[in-house]
This record gives C-alpha cells, structure tokens and sequence, in this order.
C-alpha cells in the first residue's frame, strides 16, 4: 500500500465515521418527538454540498469523492427528513427547503447554460463546491465564541473533535497529494476549527465558571 491509498482509506474511513455522528441525533429526535437539539442548518447545507462534490466527483471521475458524497447526500437527506417529519416550524423549514432548490437550479442553469464548456463546467463546479465546504468548515468557529463567551467547554465531544481534526487533516493531504486546490483548500478551516475547539476543551471546565457577586 502507497503513501497515497493510505490517505484514501483514512479519508473514507474518517469521512464515513463523522456523516454517521448525525443517526445518534435521528434516534433521539424520534424518541422525544423533538427537534430542539438537531442542526438543521448544518444538515441541510451539508446535503447541498454533497450535491455538489458528488457531481464533481462525477465529472472527474474520482470513485473517493463519488462513493463518499454519495454517502453523505443519502445520510445528509435522511437526516433533513427527520427535522421536517417532527419539526412544528413549517414556514422555517418551507424557505429553507425553496431556497435549497433555488440555489440547486441555479447552479444548474449556471454551469449547462452560461459556462457550456466542460473544462470550464469542471472547474467552476469545483470552485462551487470548494466554497460551500469551506463555509460549512467555518461554521464551528460560532459554536467557538460561544463556548468562550461562557467560559465552559460543556457539551464538547473530545472523540468527535478528533475525529474531525483527523477527517480534516486526511482531505487536506488528499487534495494536496492530487494537486487539486479545491480539494485541500476547504479544509484549511477545518483543521483550524478543530484546533480552536481542542484549546477551548483544553483550558476552559466541562461546567460554567459561576459568577460571584
């Protein structure tokens, strides 16, 4: 086994073990009927940018990012239908859902009727999907602050953080290894996210720090 078809297998591996971090939250959203605790943002953005990697797979004809996007669309839709199977908020979840589409059809539109050129169509998909991981990798940076703001590391997995660090780490060096920016570039925030999280976990308490009077 190359240095390469390692990387491939930590990435499928890694890859795979953190979509399925969302079925524990399907189960405790159909046993309590609730969706209070479900990200369903995240979810839902994560399953456009499967979309979006997977038909970028496709057009490079890449079986990592086909087979583990493929995955990721399935598990990223299941978890979607959950929210909206229990959630009460139907106007939240109706522009959520249109917006999707919207954004889906216009890149659609975009690619097949304004770029044309199949090179062109390649590489635009990629800077497409590029920037949507890049903004999904970014979101933890929110959950950071608040974390600080409260001065408590409470509700930090440390299994999971690593698991993202070495998810993150993995594609990171895949796409290098491929000399495909669009591939290691998105996870420069990905890397850096997990990190911060780690400190955070590292030098604040699992409880919040009580204020005296």
């Amino acid at each position: 086994m190359d240095l390469l078809q390692f990387v491939e297998w930590v990435t499928q591996i890694s890859t795979l073990a953190l979509l399925a971090s969302g079925i524990p939250i399907c189960f405790d959203v159909y046993r309590t009927r609730s969706v209070a605790n479900m990200p369903f943002l995240f979810f839902l953005v994560g399953d456009i940018n499967s979309i979006c990697c997977l038909a970028y797979g496709l057009l490079l004809d890449n079986h990592i990012l086909i087979f583990l996007n493929a995955v990721g669309t399935a598990l990223n839709t299941v978890y979607v239908i959950m929210y909206i199977m229990f959630c009460k908020k139907v106007i939240k979840v109706a522009v959520s859902m249109t917006c999707s589409a919207i954004y889906l059809a216009g890149v659609y539109v975009y690619l097949y009727y304004i770029v044309e050129d199949p090179d062109a169509i390649s590489d635009q998909l990629g800077l497409i999907s590029s920037v949507l991981t890049f903004m999904l990798f970014s979101l933890p940076v929110l959950e950071i602050i608040d974390h600080i703001k409260r001065q408590s590391s409470e509700g930090m997995s440390l299994s999971l953080l690593f698991g993202s660090l070495v998810c993150s780490a993995a594609w990171y060096a895949y796409g290098m290894m491929l000399k495909n920016p669009y591939i290691s570039f998105p996870n420069i925030p990905g890397l850096a996210t997990s990190i911060g999280k780690l400190g955070v976990l590292w030098w604040y308490p699992r409880q919040p720090v009580s204020k005296k009077d």
